[in-house]
């Protein structure tokens, strides 16, 4: 009698040992692991609102946040390579690496540019048309910053081709070869941008909230995994407008802040004030309406846009078609579930 219950006990936590292990291991291997890439830049901070709030976790995803230093260099190279998953990027330098390779697509435009990106003129011009001839810094030469460049300088009757441009990838680097005078001018973005303006090293001329729309963002990935795993890239959307929803309720704004200075902003010292105003340097797409707008007919006309700048410019062109750079119908499903649902 004494044995029989002493061998019941041990095959009784034996099981439960075997249950924890088996469940452990169930989810472990239920967890599929993406990496994402992107760099400071408060608009896509709402990556780090997905983690902190497991939003990804609960649709049994882990999403590893790669945040790099560089834009071009690191972020754009490391997705463009293969060594990352998912991406936040200007959506032109996605159009751009599908001209290259078509194995990438265009899942989310997430928000554009909002007075985020500045062009500077040097403090020691007057005017926009005394940039002729010389040299202006940006922190990348690809097509979404060339475009919005064209942009700026067609308010002067000038063309990309009357300029020269300098490619400097790290925004702290640029703006100290802009205050020791070797350019004409740059376009920055925030929150490095800023602080040429207060530094009195130049004067704001323009910023992308002039032009509304010419600098969108958003996610990409890597086309493999739409073709092995499409139900773990539409895990991946759910959990990023969950994430959405939850930092556009103004009651969550003070814990927005707080998570993003731990994680993005974990090296800095900016104050809410300053977190108030990059957020204000990007339109995000929070409410069903404009996230359909925006994931359809205005991205569509966006990368036509851009395709005929890049023909201009000789580029190579894969594809004229603009629905061959996107494919957003994943992310527009989950918005209509998702936001339809908090709307009732």
């Amino acid at each position: 009698m004494y044995f029989g219950k002493r061998y019941k006990l041990f095959y009784a936590i034996l099981a439960i040992v075997c249950s924890g292990l088996f469940s452990f291991f169930s989810v472990s291997a239920a967890a599929a692991s993406y990496k994402l890439g992107l760099v400071e830049w408060l608009p896509w901070g709402t990556a780090y609102i997905a983690e902190n709030k497991g939003f990804w976790k609960e649709q049994g995803l882990d999403i590893q946040i790669k945040q790099f230093q560089n834009y071009e260099t690191e972020n754009l190279s490391a997705f463009e390579n293969g060594h990352t998953d998912f991406m936040l990027s200007m959506l032109g330098n996605t159009l751009e690496m599908i001209n290259r390779n078509p194995d990438k697509t265009i899942i989310f435009e997430n928000n554009w540019s909002h007075g985020g990106d500045f062009f500077i003129l040097s403090k020691a011009l007057h005017s926009l048309a005394a940039v002729k001839g010389k040299r202006i810094a940006v922190y990348s030469k690809s097509a979404p910053i060339g475009f919005f460049a064209t942009k700026v300088l067609a308010s002067a009757n000038l063309t990309i081709n009357d300029v020269k441009l300098i490619e400097i990838a790290n925004t702290k680097h640029l703006n100290k070869a802009f205050k020791a005078g070797k350019f004409a001018a740059i376009i920055s973005y925030e929150p490095d941008a800023s602080n040429v303006i207060k530094e009195g090293s130049g004067k704001l001329l323009f910023t992308s909230a002039d032009f509304p729309g010419v600098i969108p963002e958003g996610i990409s990935v890597q086309k493999k995994h739409l073709q092995k795993n499409p139900e773990d890239v539409q895990k991946f959307l759910r959990g990023w407008l969950r994430a959405i929803q939850w930092q556009a309720n103004p009651a969550n704004r003070d814990e927005y802040f707080k998570i993003l200075k731990q994680t993005m902003f974990k090296n800095t010292s900016y104050s809410q004030k300053e977190l108030e105003a990059f957020h204000s340097g990007g339109k995000f797409h929070t409410d069903l309406e404009s996230i359909q707008q925006n994931n359809t007919l205005a991205l569509e006309t966006y990368i036509k846009e851009l395709l005929v700048f890049l023909k201009q410019t000789g580029r190579k062109i894969h594809s004229s078609n603009a629905s061959d750079y996107f494919q957003t119908d994943m992310a527009l499903q989950e918005a209509k579930l998702l936001f339809s649902v908090a709307a009732e």
